[in-house]
């Protein structure tokens, strides 16, 4: 199969925003779980819940991945402590669905589709994060990413 991707010097911010942000941005109040990955191309891809039942996938993409450590590293705080707090009560492990942190994301969402057992392709959604805001131990907003610079709607409005 051909390489179709442009050598990482030639992706230009606004390259890259394209691609990613190919529908309307919107704000969404995730909470997400310890429960992360990184997929072929490094984005961290982390589970979470809308609505409070509702699991969807974020994806942190492109140039914003240098951004995320500290949403990661806390994510990881909060599971390391959830683990410690049960060992020292003598209970079971977590579940990680229990251990959600609220981020505020800005986004765009994109379809994915995966193949079960039986064959059939199902369709879910990635958001792609531009933006998130988290709250700090002191209880003071911190925001990190940045908007997209091109939004490639395939909808007029």
């Amino acid at each position: 199969m051909p390489q179709r991707r442009k050598p990482a010097s030639e992706v230009t911010p606004e390259y890259e925003d394209s691609g990613l942000f190919k529908n309307k941005v919107g704000q969404l109040s995730v909470e997400l779980v310890p429960q992360m990955m990184r997929n072929g191309r490094n984005d961290l891809v982390v589970r979470g819940f809308v609505n409070r039942t509702i699991e969807i996938e974020v994806a942190f993409a492109g140039r914003r991945v240098k951004e995320v450590g500290p949403l990661e590293a806390r994510l990881r705080a909060m599971m390391t402590h959830a683990v410690k707090k049960a060992a020292a009560s003598g209970g079971k492990e977590p579940d990680t669905d229990h251990i959600r942190l609220p981020v505020l994301i800005e986004g765009a969402w994109r379809p994915r589709f995966k193949r079960d057992q039986a064959g059939w392709e199902t369709r879910s959604y990635y958001l792609f994060a531009a933006r998130w805001s988290v709250l700090d131990n002191e209880g003071n907003t911190v925001s990190f990413g940045s908007p997209p610079i091109v939004v490639a709607s395939q909808y007029q409005d």
